[in-house]
């Protein structure tokens, strides 16, 4: 059989690749990413800057620029990689035997409150934007991830508005994943196109509210979107997240609206811990990350042949690990 190919919304190997080159290390896609993504038989991967909290709001700006920066000196040093603009990029990256990389952002800080910036952001690469991270920003509040204090949530703001707007304009995939509820449906009301949850579960297997409900699944069907289920351990299931419990909820995607609007974000994250500052491990949930079996790159060929074995046929499966995130893709990008 041909191996499939992999197409991962969501990954914060920038985080990664940020912190060490700091610490005057270089190569790190390739000598601590590449190999589990060709173990794994991923030829595709939104690379998202993510900022800790300790840069924020300061150094939001400068660090997702020096992120992007040391993005682009890796890009130089490895040949096996290669930023990707548009959808013929992406295609011949993989026809090349090259790893085909988008650029995204988790959370609008870095543009504060001008979408000039999101233009100049546009111009370096970016074709993702995750609107929130788990905090309030300009756009609009995230869901949090653990309970806080807190003032009454609200939806996106008027500036919030105007980046799905100009998002639109520009060819940028608006990504719902950490939005809150009101949040999202104002993204579905205002942007022109459809939209993705990059890494976000089911609410009806957990009743998380980092995940979805079916009406907001049903509302991003519609609209063309993909949903791509996500491998925090968490997210998958309270007590005992697997593998098995993670196709549970591609299915009940699939149950709910078709093959053709579910993918994959896995959202790999254990390797970002040692870098976290002592501020964002008090806001992020640190137990519990895992599904077991499904922690790692090197671990997709497992979930694969599990997606065989529950009855998935090869085509289904290529639309689940490619072909869902990339007709999004194709139909957005200018």
């Amino acid at each position: 059989m041909k191996p499939f190919r992999v197409f991962d919304a969501h990954s914060d190997i920038l985080f990664n690749v940020f912190s060490e080159h700091r610490r005057g290390r270089r190569n790190v896609i390739a000598d601590d990413f590449l190999p589990g993504m060709e173990a794994g038989g991923v030829a595709g991967r939104v690379m998202s800057v993510y900022l800790d909290e300790s840069s924020l709001p300061e150094m939001a700006l400068r660090h997702a620029l020096a992120c992007i920066a040391s993005f682009y000196e890796e890009l130089k040093a490895t040949p096996k990689i290669t930023l990707c603009r548009d959808y013929r990029d992406v295609m011949r990256a993989y026809k090349g035997g090259r790893v085909a990389l988008i650029l995204g952002m988790e959370g609008a800080e870095p543009i504060g409150n001008d979408t000039g910036l999101l233009r100049i952001f546009y111009e370096l690469g970016l074709r993702v934007l995750t609107l929130t991270h788990s905090r309030r920003n300009y756009v609009g509040d995230g869901s949090f991830l653990k309970p806080k204090k807190s003032g009454k949530p609200g939806g996106l703001t008027d500036f919030g508005i105007e980046v799905v707007e100009t998002a639109s304009s520009l060819g940028i995939v608006i990504d719902v994943s950490h939005l809150n509820d009101p949040g999202f449906w104002d993204v579905v009301e205002f942007s022109s196109g459809p939209v993705i949850a990059s890494h976000s579960n089911c609410r009806r297997l957990v009743d998380h509210p980092r995940n979805l409900t079916d009406e907001q699944i049903i509302a991003m069907a519609e609209k063309g979107g993909v949903v791509g289920i996500n491998a925090v351990g968490f997210y998958v299931d309270e007590r005992e997240p697997t593998i098995d419990r993670f196709i549970d909820h591609i299915d009940h995607v699939v149950d709910l609206v078709g093959i053709k609007h579910v993918g994959l974000g896995f959202d790999f994250f254990g390797y970002t811990l040692k870098h976290l500052s002592d501020e964002e491990r008090a806001r992020l949930p640190l137990d519990n990350i895992n599904t077991r079996g499904l922690s790692e790159d090197g671990d997709i060929p497992d979930l694969i042949e599990k997606l065989l074995e529950r009855g998935y046929s090869v085509k289904e499966i290529d639309h689940i690990t490619w072909r869902n995130f990339l007709r999004v893709f194709k139909k957005v990008w200018r």
